[in-house]
């Protein structure tokens, strides 16, 4: 019985072809991976593979046509990770900034809800008690002047709020948030101390996220109300973002006067809720 050596299978028609398709590809690859960068991870791979495997009788050609494979498959790399890695990571991280600011939003409402069922803060005693600000929900201060919340029902990163031009504001990740109120009198407030008309906080309040101006590419700011309605502005002017870090925060309307009503969109198609949560039960106990 014969024996054939590797060498001598290599050396057959059928086993040459194939080492030269093998070649072939990992060539086509290599030359397509600098004007198609998502090629170059395979052709490398490709490329390498086929030059290990090479036998050691090869023509230096072909050894040679897989070294400039491999260069022109790592040029193609060097793009991939320029041109669309490193700007997926930025966006993907930016796109998980935003969500975890909407989801802080939406704990302000469930916190809010929570309020209005306690009746916490409820003068007319009609059972529905009105909302908080934020220092109130977070526990950093007493309900309306009065006592603490405790535990309280809103969690908030931090040992303290920020303080901004129209009231304090939580720290979030990239974000500040607040919480703002309607103001006996008229209008809206934010602030500790002011006086809030409790009637018709009862059935409404903003709150809003927006960028903290220490991170770099973050430019939409965030709405949500009472029924929770999120809607999100692209918050451009100019170059730079409008409402940014607690110098610059949104006012209190922003998303609903006239001059910048127009530029806050819904977000993501979320439609609102059309009920208060406790309202049916506190009417059919009347």
């Amino acid at each position: 019985m014969t024996t054939v050596s590797a060498e001598a299978a290599e050396g057959t028609p059928g086993s040459s072809r194939w080492l030269l398709l093998r070649v072939a590809l990992a060539a086509l690859l290599g030359l397509l991976s600098p004007f198609v960068p998502k090629l170059s991870m395979p052709a490398l791979l490709i490329a390498l593979l086929v030059y290990l495997v090479l036998p050691r009788a090869a023509p230096p050609a072909l050894r040679w046509l897989l070294i400039g494979a491999f260069a022109l498959a790592a040029i193609g790399a060097v793009r991939f990770v320029v041109a669309e890695a490193v700007p997926g990571m930025v966006q993907g991280g930016k796109a998980a900034t935003q969500q975890r600011a909407v989801s802080r939003l939406r704990e302000v409402v469930f916190a809010e809800d929570s309020l209005r069922k306690l009746a916490t803060v409820d003068p007319d005693r009609d059972g529905i008690g009105s909302a908080g600000l934020l220092s109130e929900l977070g526990g950093f201060a007493g309900v309306r002047g009065g006592a603490r919340l405790e535990p309280p029902i809103l969690a908030l990163p931090g040992k303290a709020l920020i303080e901004t031009r129209i009231g304090p504001s939580a720290p979030l990740t990239g974000y500040l948030m607040i919480v703002c109120l309607p103001k006996s009198g008229g209008g809206w407030t934010a602030r500790p101390g002011d006086t809030v008309d409790e009637e018709l906080a009862e059935r409404n309040y903003v709150a809003y996220a927006w960028p903290d101006a220490m991170t770099i590419g973050l430019f939409e700011a965030f709405f949500v109300d009472e029924h929770e309605r999120i809607l999100v502005s692209p918050n451009v002017q100019g170059t730079e973002p409008r409402y940014a870090g607690p110098n610059f925060p949104p006012p209190c309307d922003a998303a609903f006067a006239a001059a910048t009503r127009s530029e806050w969109l819904p977000w993501k198609g979320k439609q609102p809720r059309r009920e208060l949560p406790h309202d049916r039960a506190v009417n059919s106990a009347r």
